[in-house]
């Protein structure tokens, strides 16, 4: 059957614009274990488009350019074990904001931090169904 969007993919993806595309995709690929669906470099070897998938949702990003410059954004990702994905976030120099903390009433242990470019992570396990 055909489909209007790719199989396995939302309906809505986040787009990062960045400045060192490649250095944020080498970051998620260890942080979140991302697995690389399709890439597309441009003729100054930079990254004009690449997809990746990070547990269940696909992410694309690219190299900013001069008419599209870089963003910065939040992004909320669930993940298995919330501490040792932070230890792996730092391990790769990213800045923590919040270590995860479970806060009373919350369902969530969630952390946070910064990436290379600028982008807020906010990561959290749910500990307990609410």
């Amino acid at each position: 059957m055909n489909s209007y969007k790719p199989e396995n993919y939302n309906s809505l993806s986040p787009y990062l614009i960045v400045d060192n595309a490649k250095k944020l995709v080498e970051i998620l690929i260890k942080i979140f274990d991302a697995k690389v669906l399709r890439r597309y470099d441009r003729g100054d070897g930079k990254i004009g488009h690449i997809e990746l998938k990070l547990d269940d949702s696909v992410i694309m990003l690219s190299d900013n350019t001069k008419d599209y410059p870089a963003q910065k954004t939040m992004l909320h990702m669930y993940v298995p074990n919330v501490f040792e994905t932070m230890d792996k976030a730092l391990d790769l120099g990213c800045e923590l904001i919040e270590q995860p903390i479970n806060k009373e009433g919350d369902s969530d242990t969630r952390g946070s931090f910064y990436d290379h470019a600028g982008n807020y992570w906010a990561i959290s396990t749910q500990t307990n169904a609410g």
